[in-house]
């Protein structure tokens, strides 16, 4: 893997060389349509492999590079097992003063990550994190869990004062959490079967229904959202909902996201930063649902609990801009810290009494644990601050479609060892 990144950063150059900045850019009109491979790699799925389909109408250009109306659809597989398709639609002119965001996804993910509740409090032990052994039989997949869930989400945003929108939506999520059942696995074998065994996780939330209904404010300076240079963005949202198994549950969270954006040499380099949380105001939450910090070079999901606070700090360096085949194209490099934890538990009380469950799991004739795999006050008897530093570099196309690869590496061995991540646009 590292030989490959570094000859794609070595094929970066001549690019660059011929790269000219001078060029007027090009004003796109009316429909631009792009059916492209999807590949990409994400540390917890693996490799995609699919097909990406993207559609932005500028109309008469007036509005360039701001879009009219965005149409994206993606169909895929990852090398680890999972299904993706997925929809969405974003625009500012279907109906009048006000914008329309909808989200439809399917995910069916035989290997999905899970780590536990409450960041530190949760040990990870690398022994037990391989997929399979060498004769690909008694295979391990400790921090995994099978996850089918659909999702499809509306939100509309309405004008309230210069910059300041008030945002309003629905959201509906059928989820089914089991054992693995690849055949190379022993799915009794994890740690999430030893939380719903033990009633960490009770039964009835590992399958159902829930619906949300979510209001908030929306506060907007940024220059240009897919790529800004300068601005400011804030929201703050109420988030009800209830969730529908053998038992019902309701709950009220609160979350907010503050962004800005920072010009140090106009038009080349920007420093940009994000402050963001979410928590539980009341009632209670399934686990699947819960505010959760994701960082860059980490497991997905390691920072999960009642309330959660993170921030992100990026550097974005705009090397050149140049035009072929019709399209405005652009690269550039990104360097990045992010940091984040768990403000206030979720059952910590009853993981802390589960202490005592251990694993034992030879592979490969090599003997593993006992381990204490709830909870080990040896490794962290409370939660931390989880960091990670990294860096990548982006290509952008006509301002909009932008590809970014990052690499990650977290600075406890607690939170993973290094992410590599390929994606549709920066992190925030």
């Amino acid at each position: 893997m590292k030989r490959i990144l570094l000859s794609l950063a070595i094929l970066l150059v001549p690019v660059l060389a011929l790269a000219q900045d001078n060029k007027k850019e090009i004003v796109k009109t009316g429909w631009n349509i792009g059916l492209l491979p999807a590949f990409r790699y994400d540390n917890d799925l693996g490799f995609q492999f699919g097909a990406l389909s993207q559609l932005y109408h500028y109309g008469d250009g007036s509005d360039y590079p701001n879009y009219r109306h965005k149409v994206m659809a993606i169909a895929s597989i990852y090398s680890r097992g999972a299904k993706q398709f997925s929809l969405d639609y974003d625009s500012k002119h279907l109906l009048r003063d006000m914008r329309v965001t909808a989200h439809a996804e399917y995910m069916d993910n035989p290997l999905h990550g899970f780590y536990g509740f409450n960041g530190a409090v949760a040990p990870y032990y690398a022994d037990l994190d391989r997929r399979k052994a060498a004769d690909g039989q008694d295979g391990i997949a400790f921090y995994a869990n099978a996850q089918h869930q659909f999702t499809a989400s509306l939100d509309l945003q309405g004008r309230m004062a210069d910059h300041l929108t008030w945002i309003g939506g629905v959201r509906y999520i059928w989820q089914d959490y089991k054992d693995v059942s690849v055949s190379v696995y022993d799915g009794t074998q994890s740690l999430f079967h030893q939380y719903v065994e033990n009633g960490l996780i009770p039964e009835a939330e590992t399958w159902g229904h829930r619906a949300e209904l979510k209001a908030g404010l929306v506060y907007d300076t940024r220059d240009f959202e897919a790529n800004p240079a300068r601005g400011l963005y804030a929201t703050a949202t109420l988030t009800g909902g209830a969730s529908f198994s053998s038992e019902r549950s309701l709950s009220m969270v609160f979350a907010f996201d503050v962004r800005q954006y920072l010009p140090i040499i106009p038009s080349r380099l920007t420093l940009a930063w994000q402050v963001k949380g979410g928590g539980l105001v009341a009632g209670s939450l399934p686990f699947y649902a819960l505010p959760a910090f994701e960082m860059r070079g980490t497991f997905g999901n390691r920072i999960t609990g009642a309330d959660v606070l993170g921030g992100s700090l990026d550097l974005r360096l705009r090397l050149a801009s140049f035009q072929a085949i019709k399209q405005n194209f652009e690269l550039g490099l990104v360097g990045f810290a992010d940091a984040g934890g768990v403000i206030r538990p979720y059952r910590l009380d009853a993981q802390k009494r589960l202490g005592g469950c251990t694993v034992e799991k030879t592979l490969d004739g090599v003997a593993y644990g006992p381990y204490r795999s709830v909870y080990d006050p040896g490794i962290a008897d409370c939660e931390r601050l989880h960091t990670s530093v990294g860096g990548g570099f982006f290509f952008s196309m006509n301002h909009n479609f932008i590809t970014a690869v990052e690499f990650g590496h977290p600075l406890n061995p607690q939170d993973g060892t290094m992410g590599v991540y390929v994606n549709l646009g920066f992190s925030f």
